[in-house]
């Protein structure tokens, strides 16, 4: 904006030097973006919308870098709403591998298989951009003093974007080149930010690097605890991310208990609504735990989770009719003779 105010100081503003139309184009352009787009879609709610938003506006929006000062906030948001498209292509690809394998059917597993890659591939590339945006806006030496109101944020999604590049591009068999000195990076960065604040994410992307990159945590530190204690933070600000960190690091590790416990916690802090103004980010965590569960319900049974079956498995115990008070009783009343079967009234 302080490019824009410049240009048009003075009669003929179209023609100062150093300024054109394409440029206070994109300079707007940036601006809004950082300033109504962003916040607008991050209390929306509205996933796929948000993803959409990022492959269709991004790549036009990172083009006036040609004609302006590159929008290296902007491109954060883009590049990591983007990603989730692609994330959400290759969780679907997953799922249908998991299927074929279920009914034996090798050659649409194989191929399933090499799709969900490409999909890993894509979206380890795109949140290695939106990463990268925030190191050129922030710097990733020491920690940035940060000038607009929204620059903590956009750090935070920074990291996780760097997570998240590596995560998928380790599914993509490295395809993508993500560097494997980000998570170092990400978790000496995370220091930077107030983990209260943040709804407890610093602090469980600091515990999930400690649980992918041996011998990277403090002596006597337990991720595990730090990620649970960080999930717990989440889920009392109402923005639950940090509960999705801790599942990814879990699934990851293999630690299965873990997993289900978390998914059902999960489930249960859903009935509280998420902070208004960062419903997207509370909606996407959701999106992560669901395809957890699905992952594990479509392994066991072949389909994934019912429909209002989160926090619930195919292995539950079903309750026994003769656990607690009679099952009519739950129903509110007790059954009139009208309600009775003329059978059962003829055997009396």
């Amino acid at each position: 904006m302080r490019k824009f105010a410049a240009c048009l100081v003075g009669a003929g503003w179209l023609l100062t030097a150093g300024c054109s139309i394409h440029g206070l184009t994109g300079d707007t352009m940036i601006s809004y973006t950082n300033e109504h787009v962003t916040p607008f879609a991050m209390s929306e709610g509205d996933v796929a919308q948000a993803c959409e938003t990022g492959v269709s506006f991004g790549q036009f929006l990172r083009s006036f870098e040609r004609v302006t000062d590159a929008p290296r906030r902007a491109s954060v948001v883009t590049g990591l709403s983007a990603a989730l498209c692609a994330e959400l292509e290759a969780w679907e690809a997953e799922l249908r591998h998991l299927r074929a394998l279920h009914r034996s059917d090798v050659a649409e597993a194989q191929d399933a298989r090499i799709e969900q890659q490409r999909h890993h591939r894509t979206a380890a590339a795109r949140y290695l951009m939106a990463h990268e945006g925030a190191m050129a806006a922030f710097g990733d030496k020491s920690c940035p003093e940060f000038e607009e109101g929204g620059d903590e944020a956009l750090m935070l999604l920074g990291l996780l974007a760097g997570v998240q590049a590596v995560t998928h591009d380790r599914a993509a068999g490295g395809e993508a080149g993500v560097p494997l000195t980000i998570p170092p990076k990400v978790a000496r960065l995370s220091e930077c930010l107030n983990d209260d604040q943040w709804w407890g994410v610093p602090g469980a992307l600091r515990a999930a690097v400690w649980t992918s990159v041996p011998g990277s945590a403090p002596e006597g530190a337990d991720p595990w605890r730090v990620l649970a204690e960080a999930a717990a933070k989440g889920e009392a600000s109402k923005v639950r991310l940090a509960r999705a960190v801790q599942i990814l690091a879990a699934v990851g590790a293999g630690k299965d208990e873990i997993v289900r416990s978390a998914i059902r916690a999960h489930a249960k802090a859903m009935t509280t609504a998420p902070d208004p103004a960062w419903r997207l980010l509370d909606a996407d965590a959701t999106l992560v735990v669901l395809h957890t569960s699905d992952r594990l319900w479509t392994l066991a049974q072949g389909h994934r989770t019912p429909m209002g079956s989160l926090g619930t498995f195919w292995d539950d115990e079903a309750e026994s009719p003769d656990d607690g008070d009679d099952l009519l009783e739950d129903l509110g009343a007790q059954p009139s003779e009208q309600d009775i079967a003329p059978e059962a009234m003829a055997e009396r």
